[in-house]
């Protein structure tokens, strides 16, 4: 393995003057004396220094420890792209307190099901999941809220853009603190940081760095979403490894300016997106909107050195016709991570590359949360679309089954299995899923059991041929069918229930395929309205990106061998039936022409 690293990195790429060993926390502290004039953050118009942004966790620590946060408790991070994010995230290392990274598309009962768990005693949160979840918080440990608005940071100038103007309508809070319940406490985050500017703070003393410093969920190696926890010395592994990532080959001794369009919920965005940037004394240049869609406006202002996105929406970015014909030749890397890039997308991106002639590098890169971030590593160098890629400096990958613990020879299929420093500790609260995935092996060594499927060839490059978990990126959104078909099993009525993606030039279409009860079958004003309280149980559970787009009943579904629905067996013949209906539209077309 050390060979196969030797081979396709040089010597700088694998060396790092990160000290892994301390807290997230002493790590900034660590940039802003090496960098304190350096710019941190840039949110529209308003910047960080390094040194400014020290300031400010120290102070945003003091405002968390003043409303009762100290060592060991865990507080809920519901908001995305703001300075707010950067901050929390720091200073609850501060504190040795723990970071629950969640979706703003949380859903009331996903976030009370994590608070729960979690023993959450705190939420940083935005106005509008505030309207959201506020009835549910006299069921969780919740004692206090940090409402942050989505414009606090914004320059005057700032607020007039339309892409501003559109947040207001989210920083709306309809509740009154009197609604909530008596012993949670609600605090404004600008008017909590302000009784706090010129404190002064001092950190949690004796804070491991092997203690958790975040919970990331959206862990899915065993097929469930799940939360994984991760300490600082694992996130602080991992910035060392994405180390060659921020280089573009004109530093200069200059701080490389990167735009991260993956949500800080996933461990790519916390990394990719914060952490991992600011170990390496770079830029954090923050889009606070909807990552749905390929923010045009943002990335035009900022003219990043980097961006960094999933591959549905670097796509959008390529197909865009106001960047098709802009000068971006301020680009000098696209960074695919958070899900596979097909070929068919890097032609696409290698087309628009071309077309811009900006002679920026496509750089491809896969993990899960279970393994800190990334794990594998598609270089520009390998020049092939159609492999995997090889492991990233420092880290392990063999194609192995893991319950024999036998390696696979060339060729041969296995599951994908690492071995990274950045490793998660285990699943929060779940000793039974954590064995599963995260197994000590006959060589001594820890490996995490990712799920995916695959095979090595005579070269060592890894190939990805498919996986026992199910994930769908829509519009940048990743989407977990068995938290669809929970809900969907959870209404009267329903017996089985089986989710799958549909592939369109816009985004993956979802087809929810029914199961009903036996007494439903042939009862067509039943199975409408059995319908119509699947659609409403989503409307009430699920964000809109997992809502599926057609529902369907079937008799019965197709097995795998082992019992498992056989998903390929369900997508073809959904395919099937539309391609059928297509040529039906088609044919009534042409008898009404020829008429």
């Amino acid at each position: 393995m050390e060979n196969k690293w030797s081979r396709y990195y040089s010597s700088d790429e694998t060396v790092s003057n990160i000290d892994v060993g301390r807290t997230i926390y002493n790590v900034l502290c660590d940039s802003a004396d090496k960098y304190p004039d350096r710019i941190a953050i840039e949110h529209a118009r308003r910047t960080f220094t390094y040194f400014e942004l020290k300031q400010a966790v120290d102070n945003t620590a003091a405002a968390l420890r003043s409303v009762g946060i100290k060592k060991g408790d865990v507080i809920a991070l519901c908001i995305n792209g703001t300075p707010a994010t950067v901050l929390t995230l720091y200073a609850a290392s501060a504190l040795g307190a723990v970071v629950s990274m969640m979706s703003e598309d949380v859903t009331q009962e996903g976030f009370r099901s994590l608070c729960s768990s979690q023993k959450i005693k705190a939420a940083v949160l935005s106005p509008n999941l505030l309207n959201s979840v506020y009835s549910c918080l006299d069921r969780t440990e919740v004692r206090c809220v940090i409402v942050v608005k989505h414009t606090d940071y914004f320059t005057f100038n700032d607020r007039f853009k339309p892409l501003v103007r559109k947040l207001f309508p989210l920083d709306s809070l309809r509740i009154k603190a009197s609604e909530l319940p008596s012993d949670v406490s609600m605090f404004f985050w600008k008017d909590l940081l302000s009784e706090y500017a010129d404190k002064r703070f001092t950190p949690e003393p004796e804070i491991s760095p092997n203690a958790t410093a975040v919970y990331m969920n959206g862990a899915a190696a065993t097929g469930r979403v799940l939360s994984a926890a991760l300490s600082s010395r694992a996130l602080n592994e991992q910035a060392s490894i994405d180390l060659f990532l921020f280089k573009t080959g004109d530093e200069k001794d200059r701080a490389i300016r990167v735009m991260s369009l993956i949500d800080r919920c996933y461990s790519c965005g916390t990394c990719f997106g914060i952490h991992s940037l600011i170990a390496s004394g770079n830029t954090i240049c923050l889009y606070v909107g909807d990552t749905s869609r390929f923010p045009v406006e943002s990335f035009g202002f900022y003219k990043p050195d980097i961006v960094i996105g999933y591959p549905g929406l670097l796509v959008q970015m390529s197909e865009s016709k106001i960047i098709n014909i802009a000068d971006i030749s301020f680009l000098k890397k696209i960074i695919s991570c958070g899900n596979i890039m097909n070929t068919a997308q890097c032609y696409d991106i290698r087309s628009f590359i071309d077309r811009s002639k900006c002679n920026a590098k496509l750089e491809r890169f896969y993990g899960i949360d279970e393994t800190g971030a990334a794990y594998i590593y598609n270089p520009v160098s390998l020049d092939n679309d159609r492999i995997f890629g090889i492991p990233l400096p420092g880290v392990m990958v063999k194609i192995m089954d893991p319950d024999s613990e036998v390696e696979m020879r060339p060729g041969e299929q296995g599951q994908i299995c690492v071995c990274t420093p950045a490793a998660m500790s285990s699943y929060v609260d779940n000793e039974t899923a954590t064995g599963i995935v995260k197994k000590r092996f006959k060589d001594g060594r820890v490996w995490i059991c990712t799920g995916d499927t695959g095979h090595e060839d005579d070269n060592g490059f890894i190939y990805f041929d498919g996986n026992t978990k199910r994930i769908i990126e829509r519009n940048g959104t990743l989407i977990y069918p068995y938290i669809i078909e929970e809900s969907i099993i959870g209404v009267n009525g329903v017996k089985e229930a089986c989710v799958v993606s549909i592939d369109e030039d816009t985004s993956p279409y979802l087809a929810a395929v029914i199961v009903p009860e036996d007494d439903y079958l042939f009862d067509a004003a039943r199975l409408e309205g059995l319908k119509s309280a699947i659609e409403t149980e989503c409307n009430l559970t699920l964000s809109p990106a997992m809502r599926p787009d057609e529902i369907e009943f079937r008799a019965y579904l197709p097995k795998e061998n082992f019992g498992k629905n056989d998903h390929d067996a369900i997508r073809a013949q959904i395919l099937s039936k539309r391609s059928g209906e297509d040529a039906e539209e088609d044919t009534d077309g042409l008898t009404d022409d020829m008429l």
